[in-house]
């Protein structure tokens, strides 16, 4: 089944294309005849120092270190926040002590992705020490532009599934703040308001603007795309404007 009822004709008729990466066009193609684009892997940077894991979290021991526990607190993705929640002392069963980022987080982000090597591209992310994130990132977003532009619906709905599980994955390191002020940067240049993948990084600097505000990303924002305090302060839910208070 061919996306947009006819993309592959589209695609193998006179048409110019202005205006498009090589890089773009090549997935473009990949998706008209296989359904599917490829996505660059992520590579590890090489560091002297080990990034921060799971022993971060846990305070006592000879190995703990503060600054690493609150590097790895302030960095962590979605997924592993959330985790926080699933049950113990934070959550429980009934999840009835679950803030409502909780909530904001699972209706718009939480995503279950089988560990696949056919999806590289959402394990490669729950990595720490990373590069490479633009690359990948601006893959998803400039496809969704180009799909939305000629109304391929079966591709603008893969690349919004695989921003949002991307997401939902990403740990909020350095490389990847920068990426996101460039995603957002596009999409406003390129997208209109309540576009779907628009309103989706509205959503994700919502849940993450405390981190945001700390790195000096949420600042920069406000003053390189106006339009965008606005649009955080209507998205904001009721429920986290309580919990904040």
């Amino acid at each position: 089944m061919l996306a947009g009822g006819g993309m592959r004709e589209t695609l193998e008729a006179n048409v110019v294309w202005d205006d498009i990466e090589p890089s773009i066009f090549t997935r473009l193609m990949e998706f008209a005849y296989y359904e599917d684009y490829s996505v660059p892997h992520l590579l590890e940077k090489a560091s002297s120092n080990p990034p921060p894991g799971p022993r971060a979290r846990w305070r006592g021991g000879n190995d703990f270190d503060e600054s690493e526990h609150n590097e790895y607190l302030n960095s962590r993705n979605i997924n592993s926040w959330m985790m926080d929640y699933e049950g113990g002392d934070n959550g429980g069963e009934n999840g009835g002590d679950r803030p409502g980022k909780w909530s904001y987080c699972r209706e718009h982000f939480a995503t279950l992705m089988p560990l696949s090597p056919e999806h590289h591209w959402f394990n490669d992310l729950r990595g720490w020490n990373r590069t490479g994130y633009s690359t990948a990132f601006m893959l998803h977003i400039k496809l969704y532009v180009l799909a939305d532009r000629y109304n391929f619906d079966a591709l603008t709905e893969l690349c919004l599934q695989r921003v949002r599980a991307s997401l939902f994955a990403v740990n909020l390191e350095e490389e990847f703040r920068e990426t996101l002020v460039e995603m957002l940067k596009f999409a406003y240049s390129n997208t209109g308001r309540f576009d779907t993948l628009r309103m989706m990084l509205i959503r994700y600097c919502i849940v993450q603007m405390n981190q945001l505000k700390r790195h000096g990303v949420l600042s920069r924002l406000v003053e390189e795309l106006p339009d965008i305090a606005s649009e955080l302060l209507l998205e904001i839910p009721q429920q986290i404007w309580e919990d904040a208070l």
